[in-house]
């Protein structure tokens, strides 16, 4: 059994006859790890402290931020993050001089899954906010237009989004560039 301090969340794992096999309760704060192996296995874990797994970290960061951002658009805007994410997306796009905005476009841009960025679109296009029609050239591609009521929203949610960012990345003070230097690079090296 492998017992972190200040208890998030607990896991049971079976093995494949049903034995529990190990009880693992997660920490945000873990110090100290005290371990019984109930069928002498060994640990599959080769972190002993979690501030250290550097995966795991960006998982609840990213969480955390993802999480501010959607209950925010939710209650002020009537959108979720990904919905927000393809809007400012499409804006980001054509302000930077791109014309014809693809959905295959979008989805390379944001690293979205191309069928949820087709099923955001359709809800999107629903409330008004954008409007696809067939690419000029491409019979297989529809365009998508930020709509008057898409662009006014924006102006909207962008000060929510950036009020809120400005909070959250405030710890990083004079090192919020080079964090988003390394962030490029993981980008770069992994797209």
């Amino acid at each position: 059994m492998i017992i972190f301090n200040d208890i998030v969340k607990k896991h049971v794992f079976f093995s494949n006859l049903g034995y529990v096999k190990t009880i693992v309760i997660l920490s945000l704060r873990c110090k100290t790890i005290k371990r019984t192996v109930l069928d002498n296995d060994q640990s599959p874990f080769i972190i002993e402290d979690l501030k250290d797994d550097t995966g795991f970290l960006m998982l609840q960061v990213s969480n955390l931020w993802y999480n501010s951002h959607d209950k925010a658009l939710k209650r002020y805007h009537g959108l979720s993050h990904m919905q927000y994410a393809i809007l400012a997306s499409v804006c980001w796009l054509k302000y930077s001089g791109n014309v014809l905005i693809t959905q295959s476009f979008l989805a390379q841009h944001t690293k979205i899954n191309p069928m949820t960025v087709s099923q955001i679109l359709k809800v999107l296009e629903a409330k008004g906010y954008v409007h696809r029609s067939k690419h000029p050239n491409d019979v297989r591609a529809k365009v998508v237009y930020l709509t008057k009521e898409g662009k006014d929203l924006m102006d909207k949610a962008f000060q929510t989004i950036w009020d809120i960012d400005a909070r959250f990345f405030k710890i990083l003070g004079k090192n919020n560039k080079s964090f988003n230097g390394f962030l490029y690079e993981l980008l770069k090296e992994n797209d």
